[in-house]
């Protein structure tokens, strides 16, 4: 008799187990339809943006140019009507060689930094629209500190240099963007990007854009300035830009899929494609957007942005906090000061 029962208690605990066992399979397997639901959802959204920008650059390709450069007027009034102006080597094709080697390195030590959780991201990386294959790489400022909990990381002199040497030539004295922004800004406007963009193989078009929103005061809030440390064709993702679209009816465009379609079909549009040197500087409320690289070569715009401290909003309440260093924000740089400091580097070399 205890036989029987001792017999029948085990039948019963396979049961019990087999029982488990299917209820955590099941569990199991939903846990893998969510991921892959998730998965999928993702790729769904990926693919529609990429659609939607191959979608726009089609609209626009009719109509498409390559940016000049305007010399019937002077730079900044170009700047101030059509929201962009092209500036043939504003940088020696020398320097930005140099930059190039620079920003190799310092990619590929910022990647190792952030993934060995060295530094915040925060300290060496900004957000970009269409992180495959692209980056915004942050940049040093008369080799700054930068602060991480209980370290301090000084950045060489020897390293750094380069991007002092190459701000000198287009801030310094005689550097032709300097006086563009002045002209517009004054010498008080404030340093608020110091990056570089990196565009690598395989990265993918972006959707039309404007950096920040739209504002009726009538000047520039931002002047940005993209320098080129390479050549660009048309092959590696030149920035698209679509001159004479700051306005509050381009962004209301833009904004509402129907009538962006519309627009975008009989707009004109010009690709920045730059020598090593050569300099696009927009309004950041222009429409614009990178391309997809496509070639087998890597595009690094080196570039910079400058508040206007007079009278406009700030452009991080429009969740666009500026693409610069934490360090090198908290000093707050008018561009006299850059100068400044750029004129005493030049002087101790």
């Amino acid at each position: 008799m205890k036989l029987h029962i001792l017999i029948l208690l085990f039948l019963l605990s396979c049961c019990n187990l087999l029982n488990a066992l299917q209820i955590l399979s099941v569990q199991n397997n939903y846990t893998d339809l969510k991921r892959t639901t998730c998965l999928l959802l993702s790729s769904s959204e990926v693919n529609s943006v990429v659609h939607r920008a191959d979608q726009e650059a089609s609209f626009l390709l009719p109509n498409q140019s390559h940016l000049q450069m305007d010399t019937t007027r002077p730079f900044s009034e170009t700047l101030k009507q059509r929201g962009v102006s092209r500036v043939d080597r504003g940088l020696s094709v020398d320097l930005a060689c140099k930059m190039q080697d620079y920003i190799d390195k310092t990619l590929a030590s910022s990647l190792g930094e952030v993934n060995s959780y060295k530094i915040p991201r925060a300290f060496r990386f900004a957000n970009v629209l269409e992180k495959q294959n692209r980056w915004d790489l942050l940049l040093p400022f008369d080799d700054a500190i930068d602060t991480n909990s209980d370290e301090t990381i000084v950045e060489g002199s020897s390293s750094s240099s380069v991007v002092m040497d190459a701000l000198g030539e287009l801030l310094g004295e005689g550097g032709s963007i300097g006086k563009i922004i002045e002209d517009i800004l004054g010498e008080e406007a404030i340093l608020y990007e110091l990056a570089c963009l990196i565009s690598d193989p395989g990265s993918m078009k972006q959707e039309i854009h404007p950096d920040i929103a739209f504002q009726a005061n009538g000047g520039i809030p931002l002047i940005a300035c993209f320098v080129s440390l390479q050549d660009i064709d048309s092959t590696m993702g030149p920035t698209v830009f679509l001159q004479d679209t700051v306005s509050a009816d381009h962004h209301r465009c833009i904004n509402d899929a129907a009538l962006a379609d519309s627009m975008l079909q009989t707009i004109p549009s010009s690709i920045s494609t730059l020598n090593a040197g050569d300099c696009s500087l927009y309004n950041p409320m222009v429409l614009h957007a990178g391309g997809g690289n496509v070639s087998n070569r890597r595009r690094r715009l080196f570039y910079f942005t400058f508040l206007n401290t007079n009278e406009y909003n700030d452009p991080s309440h429009d969740y666009n906090p500026g693409s610069i260093r934490p360090d090198v924000k908290g000093r707050a740089l008018s561009l006299r000061e850059m100068r400044l400091s750029l004129e005493s580097y030049t002087h101790q070399q």
